[in-house]
């Protein structure tokens, strides 16, 4: 397959002669777009997910040190980045190679030899990570780490944590700092009219948002499905003694930066503030039943304080069939209790607006929860006009429940064609997991929680999929490694113990030589010997 390129530059002519000062084809390189300003180069990254990108250091919108630097924190080291700069402009260099740029090339001394050489290098990195990266699935083609933490929040809103130790567990593994006093959750309605690749409008939405608000407050921003987010705002206690002000404010500024950028306008309900994020699901609650009783046409409304006088419909009771059948990808026992909520939705007679607010939530669940949730979803519904999102214009409670029967069938169908499929994907993901964190200690439990799985699932499956136990799959990727270390560099035996994350280089020399039927120094002795 051809590795994929776009180039960037705002001037014409640098931009023609980059295009044709070589031979891309040749290569086995497709130029798949070029860009004039980094905002351009930020939309087409995001569509054509490029292997790597040659772009100007500086240019109008947004710089390419910038693109590249929102670039490593969305997609991690692909794409690569190879940066064009002028003589002046060497005080970027540093930072550019702080965020792993392949190379700086001049432009005035720019010629066809140096460029292929700097591709060249740019050709073998990339091949050399993508073996090292494996198979990648639709579970992972977004920020791994993105994911995870949607995934998380996602669970937190809708009180699908079942433990306050889970709840720490999760956090400290996502490295997700709840330091401050008080948290807000801020529900998002993002109007727009742009239907047309209404996905990378999305995301580059959020990236706008975590950009702008960052710059005022801590928050972290959760996808829901793609006219739909959530902003959590973590707050001090000086902050949040007036954090109505505090909040409209920026929000304010971010709406303007948005609707500058994008001409999207976004509504944005801020629920009660809470003291315990263990809590934020109250703060979710109170956000959405916000959104769901606005009708005068203001983008920013919050809530005056807590109130029980429009309770939610109680999930209580489906939270642990919920939990299992999510985690266990099991297509009937998904569509057993949404067809069971749906029933129960009618026997409560339960008003239209908690009836909606009920519905999307699980909606919210099946497309941050599932593998290729979007798709899914999308697909459970493409034969309406309005596809999922026709439950935002529903007025009935009967209607809610209609479209409840009508996703668990969706997703029951596919989820059933498709389990075999999905599973190993997902085992496949935690096999790359566990060589991406090949130095940290990894235990089946913390593993299996931040994946969103029980420990005895987890371990079952990994089993089934893998041909071994998760134990002995993290064993050998660590002894893997360590040969690898070896190999490579004059590190000594407990240099590697340490940096792999055993308990002492004795333990190390133990498990190494029971996979390998001979010990690290004799190890270390053979490599010598072939050296020599």
């Amino acid at each position: 397959m051809a590795v994929k390129l776009i180039i960037a530059d705002d001037e014409p002519l640098v931009l023609v002669g980059l295009q044709s000062m070589l031979s891309w084809n040749e290569l086995g390189i497709e130029m798949v777009g070029v860009a004039r300003n980094g905002k351009q180069l930020e939309d087409a990254i995001a569509k054509e997910r490029p292997d790597l990108v040659i772009t100007d250091i500086k240019m109008p919108i947004k710089s390419g040190l910038e693109v590249l630097k929102e670039c490593s924190k969305t997609y991690g080291r692909i794409p690569l980045f190879i940066l064009l700069t002028s003589y002046e402009e060497f005080s970027f260099v540093k930072e550019a190679l702080k965020f792993q740029a392949v190379d700086y090339l001049v432009k005035l001394e720019l010629t066809e030899k140096s460029l292929r050489t700097s591709v060249t290098k740019a050709l073998g990195m990339l091949e050399q990570l993508k073996a090292e990266r494996g198979h990648t699935f639709p579970l992972l083609e977004r920020s791994a780490m993105q994911s995870f933490c949607d995934k998380f929040f996602v669970r937190l809103f809708n009180g699908l944590i079942d433990s306050r130790q889970s709840f720490e567990t999760q956090k400290q593994e996502l490295q997700i700092s709840f330091n401050e006093r008080w948290y807000a959750v801020c529900y998002v309605h993002i109007q727009s009219k742009q239907e047309e690749a209404e996905v990378n409008l999305y995301y580059s939405t959020i990236g706008m948002l975590k950009e702008t608000l960052g710059r005022y407050l801590t928050t972290y921003i959760t996808s829901l499905d793609l006219h739909h987010l959530a902003i959590t705002f973590c707050l001090t206690d000086e902050q949040a003694q007036h954090y109505r002000t505090i909040i409209r404010q920026v929000l304010e500024k971010t709406l303007q930066v948005i609707y500058n950028y994008f001409s999207l306008q976004l509504v944005c309900c801020v629920g009660h503030t809470v003291q315990d994020p263990y809590h934020l699901n109250e703060s979710f609650l109170s956000a959405r039943q916000l959104m769901a009783g606005s009708s005068d046409g203001k983008t920013i409304l919050i809530a005056e304080r807590q109130s029980n006088e429009n309770a939610s419909f109680n999930l209580d009771p489906f939270k642990i069939r919920l939990t299992r059948a999510f985690e266990e990808l099991d297509a009937e026992k998904l569509a057993e209790v949404i067809e069971d909520i749906a029933k129960e939705l009618q026997v409560q007679n339960i008003p239209a607006l908690q009836a909606v607010e009920t519905a999307s939530n699980i909606l919210y669940m099946a497309i941050t929860l599932l593998p290729d949730g979007q798709n899914l979803v999308q697909s459970a519904f493409a034969k309406e006009s309005q596809g999922y999102r026709q439950i935002y214009s529903f007025g009935t409670t009967a209607q809610c429940s209609t479209y409840l029967r009508q996703l668990a069938g969706g997703l029951a169908d596919q989820l059933q064609s498709r389990k075999q499929d999905y599973r190993a994907k997902v085992v496949a993901n935690i096999q790359q997991y566990i060589k991406e964190h090949v130095t940290r200690k990894l235990n089946l439990g913390e593993v299996a929680l931040l994946f969103g799985f029980s420990q005895n699932y987890l371990s079952s499956l990994f089993s089934k999929y893998s041909g071994c136990s998760f134990v002995e799959y993290t064993t050998n990727a660590k002894i893997a490694a360590a040969k690898e270390m070896m190999a490579k560099g004059d590190y000594k035996i407990y240099e590697v113990a340490d940096t792999l994350g055993f308990e002492s280089s004795f333990y190390f020399s133990k498990v190494f030589k029971k996979v390998e039927g001979i010990s690290p120094r004799q190890y270390l002795q053979h490599l010598q010997r072939k050296r020599s």
